[in-house]
């Protein structure tokens, strides 16, 4: 697929850093969840939320905590996790290991770029994180404050200050280090366009928002029917010209409600088949009848539909072009890591010291006598 301008560069920032998720809120909304119901309020499951903060690893002398592994852990997977919790709880504990696993080696690189853009004296100023907060603050909930949004998800405010200060010096430093990386040629690009055709193929999808009204975990008959009920007066409310987001705020079960119960764009295979074959059939702007699925009842609003294409290099090179850019800049930022790793001191506390080798060289030698 395309990448969208600049998305693998900040992409690879974002996965170094652990600020709530507020690096990567600035690129394109997520891929709509697999299954419409899949996108449960992101409650943090108690099991990844100790009370201790020992350090977990120390690179160059810098430490790592344990709160910072939890906070990256739930600014990227809190949501599918507490979903875990819920439906697979026997498995959160193995997926828990390897999450934390795959964070802690970011965090290794975001320190080891953080202490290089250190001595390397680079600054955020008060203006740059002012900037960045105000840009937050554009993008929370109306009557939602910074206070609230950071308390949401148990940092300080100080706390992020902390962290887009931290984020704006690795990226002043990112700058620097891919600042001699050039734009393709025209030539390059086709060429890369010619070779993988496959990518620049647009399957057909919808853009679609639902309304659900949930019967998970719901047995007993007669509230099932006082489910169905509540559907179809919510239906009934649209056929009189009621206004679909405004009843999604009001009456949606899933947490797309608070987007008027918009799930984005999504192709086939991405949603449950009920789901699907209903969104696939209707027409724009139609408000189809009730869906169920083993989640509840859905009303679905189709809102778009792209028909499958092969499309033109004139449609993609643009794109195409700086997704190219971008990936040249995120290999040489990679290969910048690597040397700094390469040369890095990572220690695990309490850990036992290996052998110095000269130690380990005499006990190889056998003793006479």
């Amino acid at each position: 697929m395309i990448m969208k301008p600049s998305s693998l560069l900040r992409g690879l920032v974002a996965a170094l850093a652990f600020t709530l998720g507020i690096a990567v809120a600035q690129d394109a909304p997520p891929a709509p969840a697999e299954k419409p119901e899949a996108e449960q309020a992101p409650a943090a499951p108690a099991q990844v939320a100790p009370t201790e903060n020992p350090v977990v690893l120390t690179v160059d002398g810098t430490p790592i905590m344990a709160d910072d592994v939890r906070e990256m852990m739930m600014a990227r997977y809190g949501q599918q996790l507490a979903q875990m919790a819920q439906q697979a709880p026997e498995q959160l504990a193995m997926i828990q290991q390897q999450v934390q696993g795959v964070i802690l080696q970011d965090l290794v690189q975001k320190t080891l770029l953080l202490n290089a853009a250190n001595a390397e004296g680079f600054k955020a100023t008060d203006e740059d994180i002012q900037k960045s907060l105000d840009e937050i603050a554009e993008r929370l909930p109306e009557g939602t404050t910074l206070e609230a949004f950071a308390a949401s998800g148990g940092v300080s405010l100080d706390r992020i200050k902390k962290q887009i200060s931290e984020d704006t010096k690795i990226r002043q430093l990112v700058d620097k280090v891919t600042s001699d990386v050039t734009e393709p040629a025209e030539a390059e690009v086709k060429k890369y366009y010619d070779e993988h055709p496959d990518e620049f193929k647009q399957q057909e999808s919808v853009m679609a928002s639902h309304i659900l009204v949930s019967t998970q975990g719901v047995t007993d008959e007669a509230e099932l029917a006082a489910k169905l009920e509540s559907a179809e007066g919510i239906k009934k409310q649209l056929d009189e010209g009621g206004a679909f987001d405004e009843l999604a705020a009001q009456h949606s079960d899933c947490p797309s409600k608070q987007n008027g119960g918009s799930l984005g764009n999504f192709g086939r295979g991405q949603m449950v088949p009920e789901f699907e074959k209903a969104a696939f059939a209707q027409e724009v702007g139609a408000i189809g009848d009730l869906v169920k699925t083993d989640f509840g009842y859905h009303i679905i609003k189709v809102t778009e539909r792209q028909e499958p294409k092969e499309m033109a290099f004139t449609e993609v090179k643009e794109d195409l072009t700086a997704s190219l850019f971008e990936q040249a800049k995120g290999s040489k930022v990679q290969e910048y890591i690597a040397g700094l790793q390469e040369k890095a001191k990572i220690e695990q506390p309490g850990a036992p010291e290996a052998p110095a080798e000269e130690e380990a060289a005499e006990d190889d030698v056998p003793k006479v006598g």
